[in-house]
């Protein structure tokens, strides 16, 4: 059974070629060095984990926020350790910004009960006999009262310099996409929250929350793409290679090729290069997945 994730489809709408160093068995890749972005974005989405998991036990506001500060500055001396700075600033802001999210954001747990964190849904698509859709959701909310009683509010966690726009967020799938999951799953689910951590230093507002507005008939649109995409992406998965006579185009675009990770390794490539040498030392094997280690999407 094949899992595919609407990052993934994401992907592989992008540009194929990026698709397949990442996701295809032939090379299944990812640096070994993450970029400044992603290290911020997979440290920040830990630090929230450990502030929502251990609110969910019942641990104190007071001590759980000792705990991410501790985890925080553990991987700022690591960074230090290792000799980068810029990471190691980087993860002494987001210990600042947290500070600032347990003050402000405190609404949340206080308006809404918290069903999980980091949970991990799946759904059959519909036409598809061996492909599901998967998901990790950065947090499942549970209404506790009033008219909506009961109702399941996938909320996930965005680290971003300036806040998204308005049709960003009105043409997120991965908000209807995961609503369509957990209804598919047999809980009322009828919208979802992308909820913006701006690290901005000079921004006079660093959160914000949006409900992304859907409905039924967007949900099956989404869903829809999702299969055409995902039975493309696995058919190529059962391939032992694939190429362009695969239709595995590169995108070639200035937007998409300035910060992939693969850049250099499809230039090597597109120039008749051997690139043994280059995925040995600037690559491992993807941890992405959801039949092994969980992605932080």
């Amino acid at each position: 059974m094949f899992k595919v994730s609407t990052s993934e489809v994401a992907t592989f709408l992008t540009c194929k070629q990026r698709w397949m160093y990442a996701h295809h068995p032939s090379y299944n890749l990812e640096p070994r060095t993450l970029g400044i972005a992603l290290t911020r974005g997979l440290i920040g989405h830990a630090a929230l984990e450990i502030y929502y998991k251990n609110i969910q036990e019942g641990t104190s506001q007071e001590k759980t926020v000792q705990l991410v500060q501790e985890y925080l500055i553990k991987e700022g001396l690591n960074a230090m350790m290792r000799g980068d700075s810029e990471k190691s600033t980087m993860i002494g802001s987001l210990g600042i910004m947290f500070n600032k999210y347990a003050t402000e954001m405190q609404w949340v747990i206080q308006k809404y009960d918290i069903l999980g964190v980091e949970n991990l849904v799946t759904a059959p698509l519909p036409g598809c006999d061996d492909i599901m859709f998967a998901g990790r959701i950065d947090l499942m909310l549970g209404v506790p009262n009033g008219p909506n009683k009961g109702e399941v509010i996938p909320w996930d966690h965005k680290f971003t310099y300036n806040f998204w726009p308005e049709m960003s967020i009105k043409l997120n799938a991965q908000i209807s996409n995961y609503i369509w999951a957990v209804r598919a799953m047999g809980h009322r689910s009828r919208k979802g929250i992308i909820s913006m951590n701006r690290y901005r230093t000079d921004a006079v507002e660093s959160f914000k929350t949006e409900e992304v507005p859907t409905n039924s008939v967007m949900r099956e649109e989404f869903v829809a793409n999702h299969v055409v995409a995902a039975k493309q992406i696995v058919d190529l998965k059962k391939k032992p290679k694939v190429s362009i006579a695969d239709g595995v185009t590169r995108s070639t675009s200035k937007f998409n090729c300035e910060y992939c990770p693969f850049a250099n390794l499809c230039y090597t490539e597109a120039s008749g290069l051997d690139s043994t040498m280059m995925r040995k030392a600037s690559f491992r094997k993807n941890s992405y997945g959801y039949d092994n280690v969980l992605d932080v999407e």
